[in-house]
């Protein structure tokens, strides 16, 4: 019975238990104020219709000028669009085969080992004026784990009958001093000339042949083809990462003969040709200084392709001729190259300016350098919208610029201007316009995150000339300077 009077207690005095207690010796605390509710407010009136649409019918924003640009814009860029697209499918295609088998694992560093030392993969490249290239490249890294290297090649077809080389370096066995040396011999059939010196004009047929070789104001495309004997050793100073210096050397003997297109003994008088009748046995020793900081801009994009940096070097050769072979010359220059990262390493302009010279001959006549030996412009890299070889004489100037932007995932499209002049001396540097050349042209390259697959491009020369390159360097390479033609 106690136990029910004291439940009907507490529920008697449940509301005023739910108020706060306060003791004798604590004040009271204020009681927080309760926020209102806003009353309802009544939903905003619409706004009149204006008079051109009080029809009570639904009609659509008319579209302003910018965005009837854009719809113009969109369709008449559709079709190429389209067209671009489905081009570079194939390339889009490689790249994913490549990365999705991983075939530089299972071909480029294939190996019998644990350590991938060993490798083997193939190579090919096409050049419109000699048609395709196939080869292979054997490679044995690492030989004795301080990054020693040696290299067997092999190419067949286009410029060549057939090329074999052999080579390698001691890496870092020495420290900061290299030693590499290379050995190859070529048969080439299918190379091109045009006569020494910058003509004005480029003829199919001339009334009288043979004509002179060193006549500057006529050009005829001949073919020659030559035997090839090289060896080159060199040894490179590191002197910090940027800072470089290569002395190097190379014993090259070399015979000529026609060609079964173009011969060029019926188009020019190739007994004013040096060398051409009695073959060629001389060494060339060349020093090079180098400054080069280039490098990726950044982390985020392919480490392949540079983005920023400098790149200075100066070199000097002299060229003598063994037994029989009367070649005596002196050869210098020099190359500078500029990066510039315009935004976050994804645009890229890349400026060029180089300049090659050969002094103690008149490159012509004086017997004592071989038309081969001359500085020359033309083909993928030097002067790009005409043949390799196209011209040839006692100087070549050349200047480039190259803007690379990023095209779609391991893809990347440039585009490129090339302006170059063959001289006889320095003093005719600018004096005529009409001896100036250049060509442009674009073209797509295509890379991993660490590897350089291959660049394709299409370039025009000032008088209209085409040329398509597939190749599988950078058009602004790393190569040594000795044996670069």
């Amino acid at each position: 019975m106690r136990l029910v009077l004291i439940f009907a207690l507490v529920l008697a005095a449940g509301p005023a238990m739910a108020q706060p207690v306060v003791t004798a010796n604590e004040p009271p605390s204020p009681q927080e104020p309760v926020a209102e509710e806003p009353p309802d407010l009544p939903a905003p009136l619409p706004k009149a219709a204006p008079p051109d649409k009080a029809s009570g019918i639904a009609v659509a924003d008319e579209q302003s000028d910018n965005e009837r640009l854009r719809t113009v814009g969109r369709g008449l860029l559709f079709l190429p669009k389209l067209v671009f697209w489905a081009a570079v499918q194939p390339i889009r295609g490689t790249v994913y085969v490549y990365e999705r088998y991983d075939l530089r694992n299972r071909f480029v560093d294939a190996t019998f080992t644990d350590d991938r030392k060993f490798g083997v993969y193939p190579v090919a490249g096409y050049e419109s004026a000699y048609g395709f290239t196939v080869g292979a490249r054997v490679l044995y890294k690492d030989i004795f784990d301080e990054g020693e290297r040696i290299a067997l090649r092999a190419n067949y077809g286009g410029e060549f009958r057939y090329a074999l080389g052999i080579g390698g370096n001691t890496g870092k066995r020495f420290g900061r001093v290299r030693i590499d040396a290379d050995s190859s011999i070529e048969r080439r059939t299918r190379e091109k000339f045009y006569g020494i010196g910058n003509d004005h004009k480029e003829i199919a047929t001339p009334l009288e042949m043979p004509i002179d070789p060193t006549v500057t104001d006529v050009a005829l495309q001949s073919r020659f083809s030559q035997d090839v004997m090289r060896n080159v050793v060199g040894v490179k100073v590191r002197f910090t990462d940027e800072l470089t210096t290569r002395l190097s050397g190379a014993w090259m003997t070399r015979e000529f003969g026609g060609s079964d297109k173009d011969d060029i003994t019926v188009r020019y008088d190739t007994s004013k040709l040096i060398g051409f009748d009695d073959g060629l046995n001389n060494i060339y020793v060349d020093n090079e200084v180098a400054y080069d900081s280039r490098r990726p801009s950044t982390q985020y994009a392919t480490q392949t392709i540079d983005g920023t940096g400098w790149l200075v070097r100066a070199h000097g050769g002299i060229g003598r001729g063994l037994k029989d072979d009367p070649t005596s010359y002196i050869r210098y220059g020099g190359e500078v190259q500029r990066y510039f990262d315009l935004y976050r390493g994804t645009r890229t302009l890349a400026l060029r300016v180089l300049a090659d010279a050969v002094a103690g001959t008149d490159g012509r006549t004086d017997g004592k350098i071989s038309f081969v030996d001359l500085p020359r412009l033309g083909g993928s890299e030097f002067l790009r919208g005409y043949t390799s070889g196209r011209f040839r004489d006692r100087v070549v100037v050349l200047a480039t610029a190259e803007y690379t932007w990023p095209l779609m995932h391991n893809a990347s499209a440039f585009t490129f201007f090339d302006v170059g002049e063959p001289l006889y001396s320095f003093d005719e540097l600018t004096k005529d316009t009409d001896r100036i050349r250049f060509g442009y042209g674009i073209g797509i390259q295509v890379h991993t995150r660490n590897t350089f697959l291959m660049r394709t491009q299409i370039a025009m020369s000032r008088e209209g000339n085409f040329s398509f390159n597939l190749v599988f360097s950078p058009a602004f390479g790393r190569r040594d300077r000795v044996g670069r033609f």
